[in-house]
């Protein structure tokens, strides 16, 4: 959504919690999403149903109107991957057929106790018609459309390394218990993800792409100033491992390490210090620095990131 500042969180109560604007909330949409391998359409009962006297879905839904975001503007939200039998597409309630309306109106009245009909306002439908199976090709696609769209068709980016970057932290957030979120302002801080964490992922990806080092020019130079022949096919093996790491914008530990190397490329203004000075001072400084993670503490990896540090510097 081109200029909109959000926030999106996983697995809460509802399946997506999307908020907006990021910096000061103002909307909140719960979104609950409801898959199936077959292609019959959704029907009714199975969203007003109680199974066991036990809330129905449209029931959990409103319950967000009296949740921990009750002071913000709430759309509650079905997606679906399938047709609903009342719905082929995007739809909210107050505009479906009469019967399907005072359907779901009589069910959640004998439901709720404080049912408010004019909150039916505010609940939406939205078919997807993506099948279970297509539906990590279709992120996949939808993912590589963005790319293209922000760094052209040649960009050259590892899409899928993108895709588990920003899936990764979504897990990271998901870590916090829901049950421990006691209000909205803890649910933004703790389980979402911004907008401006995504663009920062995407901006940090092409601004650092670059073809990889030409290890035979740093074998060279390395081998020059005493290298032994084993030394530098250590460093070739810990590069892959290392720019898999430097190439992380999500890796604090490492952009902290970098950090303290890149301080120590230019000895004198404008002036690169010596590869092989270059590496030895600075595995030496992070192998002293009590701040630096043990599990960091590799020189052969060390030295590879110094190489991907030097040579992005200079």
């Amino acid at each position: 959504m081109e200029g909109e500042s959000y926030l999106i969180a996983f697995e809460f109560h509802d399946d997506v919690v999307f908020v907006s604007p990021a910096d000061q909330p103002t909307s909140v949409d719960f979104v609950q999403v409801k898959t199936s391998s077959g292609t019959s359409p959704r029907m009714l009962t199975t969203l007003t149903s109680r199974p066991k006297g036990k809330a129905s879905v449209f029931g959990k839904m409103f319950s967000n109107f009296e949740g921990i975001c009750s002071s913000y503007d709430i759309k509650v939200i079905l997606v679906s991957n399938n047709a609903f039998e009342f719905a082929g597409g995007e739809a909210c309630a107050v505009d479906l057929d009469e019967k399907y309306y005072n359907r779901i109106k009589n069910k959640l009245s004998s439901e709720l106790n404080n049912f408010d009909e004019k909150r039916l306002e505010d609940l939406h439908f939205q078919v997807t018609g993506v099948s279970l199976e297509a539906m990590e090709s279709f992120l996949e696609g939808e993912a590589s459309a963005l790319f293209c769209e922000k760094f052209g068709e040649d960009h050259g980016l590892n899409i899928r390394t993108w895709m588990r970057l920003v899936k990764s932290e979504i897990v990271r957030r998901n870590n916090f218990p829901s049950d421990n979120v006691k209000n909205a302002q803890q649910l933004f801080d703790k389980k979402c993800i911004e907008y401006s964490l995504v663009e920062n992922t995407l901006s940090t990806m092409h601004a650092r792409s670059r073809p990889s080092l030409d290890i035979s020019d740093i074998n060279s130079s390395l081998l020059q100033a005493g290298w032994t022949l084993a030394e530098t096919l250590q460093l070739k093996k810990y590069i892959p491992e290392a720019s898999t790491d430097f190439y992380d914008p999500l890796n604090i530990d490492v952009k902290s390490i970098v950090g303290l190397m890149e301080k120590s490329v230019f000895e004198y203004p404008n002036t690169p210090m010596e590869l092989d000075k270059f590496l030895r001072k600075v595995v030496d400084d992070v192998m002293s620095d009590s701040g630096v993670a043990e599990i960091y503490k590799k020189r052969d990896y060390l030295r590879a990131l110094g190489a991907l540090v030097y040579y992005d510097q200079i």
